[in-house]
């Protein structure tokens, strides 16, 4: 069953659980048992999708991506000035791109770091791990994989089982990403800190940023720790059309990933051949949350362009640090 909830568990069951058969035959569901509204969508997008995908084929390299912020309008954007480390979140929905725009940051516009915190999430499932003792307080020994859970060293989770428990039951999910959370940004955190150091005796970079890839950002709630916030998003019809070329996706099955994840804060989508941003984007952005809004639907230059002109707005990142 396909609930509101049930495409992504962050950081940590994206990446981990993903790929179980538990998980796809939970997660994506065929779109008959997917709600009407979300069917209407699914028809819609598709139909969309078949002409976006041949001019995308054509397109010149031309940038239509936007930027948005929250402090746009009420401060002067001036020539940037880094002088100390910046820790900058990036978020996005699947097909959006996000992936790709931090590795450019890094590769192409002299960004410090990229940390992959779906990838450092892993940690978090190891034997003897806290926060593995915490979920099988939570779920049960019926997730391990060990046949005798008395011995934490090597009791292991199940993601097949954990993965068909979380992704049918939001209830369930939500549990789970209030455990693992806490553990993650302890992870990257002590992360942060390693390359802080490690920097400090090597040649200064370009950008002075360490850029925090999550998926689910926005609900982690993790605002605190960073001078800004960016959400990389992209047309339904081109991200169908990333999945179907870079993940080998049938149309059908990318389409109910999109539609699926359409309710969680981090993975909002814009609108079909629309430069808009939706009202609970907007909405994030005038409360301080999101700092600047990247609409991927162009080519690799494109998106380099963009981001740099992004990185070198002072509007797009806080003044200061809650912390």
């Amino acid at each position: 069953m396909v609930t509101s909830s049930l495409p992504l568990l962050l950081i940590i069951t994206w990446s981990g659980l993903q790929y179980s058969s538990a998980f796809q035959s939970t997660s994506y569901a065929s779109t008959s048992s997917i709600s009407s509204s979300c069917r209407s969508n699914l028809t819609s997008i598709s139909s969309t999708h078949k002409t976006i995908s041949l001019r995308l084929r054509h397109q010149n390299s031309h940038s239509r991506s936007q930027l948005f912020s929250a402090a746009a309008e009420d401060h002067e954007i001036k020539t940037p000035v880094v002088n100390k480390m910046k820790i900058l979140g990036v978020c996005g929905g699947i097909g959006s791109g996000k992936s790709t725009a931090c590795q450019l940051m890094v590769d192409k516009l002299g960004c410090v770091a990229r940390i992959d915190a779906d990838k450092l999430a892993h940690c978090v499932y190891e034997p003897g791990s806290q926060s593995l003792q915490e979920i099988v307080a939570e779920f049960g020994n019926d997730i391990l994989l060990s046949c005798d859970p008395s011995n934490d060293l090597k009791a292991e989770i199940d993601r097949q089982k954990l993965g068909a428990i979380v992704f049918s039951d939001p209830n369930a999910m939500s549990k789970l990403e209030k455990i693992v959370w806490p553990h993650v940004r302890t992870k990257i955190e002590e992360r942060i800190h390693e390359i802080t150091t490690e920097y400090q005796s090597t040649s200064a970079s370009e950008n002075e940023i360490i850029i925090v890839e999550a998926a689910l950002l926005l609900e982690t709630d993790w605002h605190d720790m960073l001078d800004g916030l960016w959400v990389v998003q992209a047309s339904p019809s081109v991200a169908v059309e990333r999945l179907m070329e870079n993940r080998g996706l049938t149309e059908e099955d990318a389409l109910v990933r999109i539609c699926a994840q359409q309710k969680r804060r981090s993975l909002l989508s814009k609108s079909e051949d629309s430069d808009s941003i939706s009202d609970e984007l907007r909405a994030e952005i005038e409360n301080g949350i999101v700092t600047a809004v990247v609409t991927n639907d162009g080519t690799l230059e494109d998106l380099q362009k963009t981001l740099e002109k992004t990185l070198y707005d002072d509007a797009a990142f806080k003044k200061a640090r809650c912390i």
